[in-house]
């Protein structure tokens, strides 16, 4: 393989996703909200540290796109606004959603999992750009980070709840 041939296969699997996401059909974003609520306040239950998921999440609105919030964009170190673990790790994202008939479609999210102070890799983050990079195999639109910021694994679309399954059922049970 030649690096000429990694590029070209690096943007049809951006094409790819571009294509993903157009299939990719959500609830209204209140809808998504209440349903990301649900989730978290379930998965809080089942952990012994008490987390409000009512409190942490935020909506925000404006001209036909949505913003749906749980703690810093950037995680710069723990703050009350995180979902935290019984591991000692904490969690906090964004996702954008736009405004489509009788529903939504996701335009672009960021999870980042910061594993407990001291462990390695220090976080995972899933990232879905809302735009494809102009080098998609150095970036491609939907990656993972494995603790890496330079490191960008091509990651396939999902829908907000399947990532937070990842996040919840495979990284946090494996820590």
């Amino acid at each position: 393989m030649t690096l000429e041939r990694a590029r070209e296969l690096a943007e049809a699997l951006d094409t790819k996703t571009d294509s993903e996401l157009g299939g990719l059909r959500l609830g209204t974003p209140s809808q998504v909200l209440t349903q990301i609520r649900a989730y978290l306040q379930r998965r809080s239950d089942t952990m012994n540290v008490r987390n409000n998921p009512i409190q942490l999440l935020k909506l925000y609105r404006s001209n036909g796109f949505a913003q749906i919030d749980l703690g810093p964009s950037i995680d710069k170190g723990p703050t009350p606004d995180h979902f935290r673990f019984d591991s000692g790790a904490r969690l906090s994202f964004g996702i954008t959603l736009r405004d489509v008939e009788r529903g939504s479609q996701v335009v672009a999210f960021r999870y980042h999992y910061e594993f407990r102070d001291g462990q390695l890799p220090r976080y995972l983050r899933f990232d879905l750009n809302e735009e494809p990079h102009s080098d998609p195999l150095r970036e491609p639109r939907c990656h993972l980070h494995p603790g890496i910021d330079d490191v960008r694994i091509p990651f396939s679309v999902h829908n907000p709840i399947e990532i937070l399954d990842r996040i919840f059922f495979v990284v946090e049970r494996a820590t």
